[in-house]
């Protein structure tokens, strides 16, 4: 009787490891899924399984209250991040970490956890958190049948990551130092470039500032350096905007106008050609504001 206990316990785990050791690929029923986004210079990259509803009760039902969730299906789900950010109002270094959830019927626990390729939340263990933070989900709205990341921008510099699935939304939201972070490559590549390139690095940094509607004066200063170190079209138009930007309608005016001089004068001057209009247009809503 021992004996065959024993030769029917080795028949089990020998069948057990032939079927671990096959590689067979089959179709997931919660399918794998990913959405990344870049805000600013920041790409952020979410992993996933997306599992259905399947007219199934989801929040106390399927994924229980006050327990850790994998956040989505299969695999834990992963959270990446290009660079630092600030998520919730805490630090986070860049990197990958798995991401779990506590649901709540009010409020959720969110988790970043630096073990990764773990399957579920089965292997996860608290000592492995890097932070976590509360949110309260938004219940009730529209049915979403199967489960979605997806990634929102609502400045250059921030943004938010949402979880959609029933009819919960949950949204975690970050900033970044985009804005330190350019300025940063911006001084960099006046360092690098040679003398009589710099006039266009200049601009390009008056006109990033310019479109960010930030730091105006150090806009106004970096496109008078470039108008000072070359006459072109382009960089007289980004100066009378960042001109009229301030207010001032008559300095705007008249870099305008050197501006449209410029281009008429310099036939290899295609950002004129290709502008006029809206230049012409510029200078005349500029000095309608003069009268």
């Amino acid at each position: 009787m021992k004996k065959s206990f024993f030769v029917f316990c080795c028949f089990v785990l020998s069948t057990i490891n032939f079927v671990r050791a096959q590689d067979i690929e089959l179709p997931r029923l919660s399918p794998a899924a990913s959405v990344s986004y870049t805000i600013g210079l920041t790409k952020v990259e979410v992993t996933y399984g997306a599992p259905a509803v399947k007219e199934r009760v989801i929040w106390g039902g399927l994924v229980p209250y006050e327990k850790v969730w994998r956040g989505g299906a299969n695999e834990a789900t992963t959270i990446e991040f290009s660079t630092d950010v600030n998520i919730e109002g805490q630090n986070l270094k860049a990197g990958k970490y798995s991401l779990f959830f506590i649901p709540g019927e009010t409020e959720w626990t969110c988790i970043f956890s630096k073990k990764l390729d773990q399957w579920g939340a089965y292997e996860y263990s608290e000592d492995d958190d890097v932070l976590r933070f509360t949110v309260q989900p938004k219940m009730n709205e529209g049915m979403q049948e199967r489960l979605t990341y997806s990634i929102h921008d609502m400045k250059m510099d921030m943004g938010y990551v949402k979880l959609s699935w029933e009819k919960m939304r949950l949204y975690m939201r970050f900033k970044t130092d985009a804005m330190e972070e350019a300025i940063g490559n911006i001084m960099e590549a006046l360092d690098a470039a040679p003398e009589d390139k710099k006039w266009a690095v200049y601009a390009q940094g008056a006109q990033f500032l310019l479109d960010a509607d930030s730091n105006l004066d150090q806009a106004l200063d970096w496109a008078k350096k470039s108008t000072d170190r070359k006459d072109h079209s382009w960089n007289w138009y980004i100066r009378a905007k960042v001109e009229a930007k301030k207010g001032d309608m008559t300095s705007a005016v008249a870099s305008g106008t050197k501006c449209a001089e410029t281009g008429l004068a310099d036939e290899q001057d295609n950002f004129y050609e290709e502008n006029k209009a809206e230049i012409n247009s510029a200078i005349q809503g500029w000095a309608a504001k003069l009268n």
